[in-house]
């Protein structure tokens, strides 16, 4: 049987050269932005040339074992996703059409939910309750990137939670690397908050029209901030189903804790409410929370129209690689145990 193979050295090559081709782009858009920064321009191209070195040198390693017959961490991850390439693909199709399936409106659903969801926060905090911040500019624009980001985090969360006693008919009788349903379900997600995308572009250029706001180059980042939150949903996604197998309330406790994190992250709110209200420990305890750091991140990008400041870039990798690591252990730690339980 014939075993599909990626060529390292061209998989390399691609990562090197969307890399630098990242960081030029973070460069060209945020030049006036890193000459007004503490570090400066060649403090960032510094950071920058460190982080090229680094990604090189395990590409270099990957493709010099590979000659060798040997083989790596990472070329064994591209490999592995090279085996399972078809079933991904299946997996992540299989689980897109599902959601829709014998909806009328379908994949639409996923332009008009935030615009709905948009509409009746605006309207319900900003009028009735009269809770909207004075002091935040083009509110609307403002709550549409905080609702698309935190609706496509908790839909990746929902739909992986599931997934390994979603798949537990094929995890006992197929043998296949069992992090692959998890992170299927994330990409899966994903492809909602990519589409979600397009009605928030929109509805920025058809509200700037009347209130002067404009979309710059800055949007070009919106890929990085969507990978960064990917990622974390990815690793939480494989904490969520790993618990899930041992504990069944964990969806009950879900939806209680994401709630309360959707109202402790400044989405109709800003951070200079809560310093205004005296929540200075709130404020500082924002620091800690991912979504803050990825939802601020997109409002930087659309409502701002600026390149995002490098500490905020270090910030938003960090909590995607950190969570990352942490649900890949957890799940790794356990997966064994799982037919088990299943």
């Amino acid at each position: 049987m014939n075993v599909k193979k990626y060529n390292l050295r061209k998989v390399a090559g691609i990562l090197l050269l969307v890399l630098a081709v990242t960081f030029a782009l973070i460069d060209v858009i945020g030049w006036n932005r890193l000459e007004g920064s503490q570090v400066g321009p060649a403090g960032v191209i510094a950071v920058e040339a460190v982080l090229y070195a680094v990604a090189a040198f395990f590409c270099i390693r990957m493709v010099i074992k590979d000659r060798k017959g040997e083989s790596t961490a990472l070329g064994n991850f591209f490999q592995t996703i090279a085996r399972y390439e078809f079933l991904i693909q299946q997996l992540v199709e299989r689980d897109f059409k599902i959601k829709y399936k014998r909806s009328v409106l379908g994949v639409f659903w996923s332009f008009l939910n935030p615009l709905l969801m948009m509409i009746v926060q605006y309207v319900v905090f900003s009028n009735l309750l009269n809770v909207r911040d004075g002091s935040i500019q083009h509110y609307a624009i403002y709550l549409l990137c905080g609702i698309v980001i935190f609706n496509g985090f908790n839909d990746c969360c929902n739909q992986s939670m599931r997934a390994i006693i979603g798949n537990a008919s094929l995890i006992t009788k197929v043998y296949v690397p069992k992090v692959i349903y998890p992170v299927t379900k994330v990409l899966s997600a994903s492809i909602n908050i990519v589409l979600s995308m397009v009605p928030l572009l929109l509805v920025t250029v058809i509200y700037g029209l009347f209130n002067g706001l404009y979309l710059h180059w800055s949007v070009l980042l919106i890929p990085i901030a969507l990978i960064f939150l990917i990622v974390f949903c990815i690793g939480m996604g494989m904490l969520l189903s790993c618990l899930m197998v041992f504990f069944r309330d964990t969806e009950f406790l879900w939806s209680v804790f994401s709630t309360l994190w959707m109202y402790a992250t400044p989405i109709i709110y800003s951070t200079d409410l809560l310093e205004r209200g005296g929540a200075h420990w709130l404020v500082r305890l924002e620091q800690y929370n991912a979504l803050y750091h990825y939802v601020d991140f997109m409002r930087k990008i659309i409502i701002d129209g600026t390149c995002p400041a490098l500490r905020e870039f270090v910030i938003c990798l960090a909590f995607s690689l950190g969570m990352l690591a942490f649900g890949w252990l957890v799940f790794h730690k356990n997966e064994d145990k799982f037919v088990l339980y299943i």
